[in-house]
């Protein structure tokens, strides 16, 4: 089985006991397409994955993120066409230069991440929830 290391970033914020996290919408032709998703792509060759997350958010929004700002959450498997990716992934607070981008997704206490079934891909699902309950330490 291949394994492939990708990079991605979480950018979220905290408002009274309800997470938001930004996702983009994915124009591409794979099984993706259409979904919102978080920024992040390939790690490559001699490159650490905080290097790539801050790469890929360049690359797919235009914006320029300060390394010192991210925080590793963990690393995530997703088992998709006989490979397995694994997802490194960083969180960063909010960015003003987001502003008129993407779309924020508000991430309540019972539902958790479940009201956007079939609208984000399913790994991405894991990391809200755990997101979640790492900040309010309840789901």
């Amino acid at each position: 089985m291949k394994l492939l290391p990708v990079s991605i970033v979480i950018f979220y914020r905290t408002t009274s006991g309800t997470l938001e996290v930004w996702t983009q919408k994915r124009e591409d032709d794979g099984i993706y397409h259409g979904l919102l998703e978080f920024p992040g792509g390939k790690i490559e060759i001699n490159e650490e994955p905080l290097e790539a997350a801050v790469r890929e958010v360049f690359e797919e929004v235009g914006i320029t993120i300060a390394p010192s700002e991210g925080k590793f959450m963990g690393i995530y498997p997703n088992y998709l066409s006989g490979r397995v990716i694994l997802l490194n992934v960083f969180l960063f607070p909010d960015q003003l230069s987001l502003q008129g981008k993407g779309e924020w997704l508000k991430i309540n206490k019972g539902q958790l991440s479940e009201p956007f079934k079939g609208k984000i891909p399913l790994p991405n699902h894991q990391m809200i929830d755990d997101l979640f309950q790492s900040i309010y330490g309840e789901a």
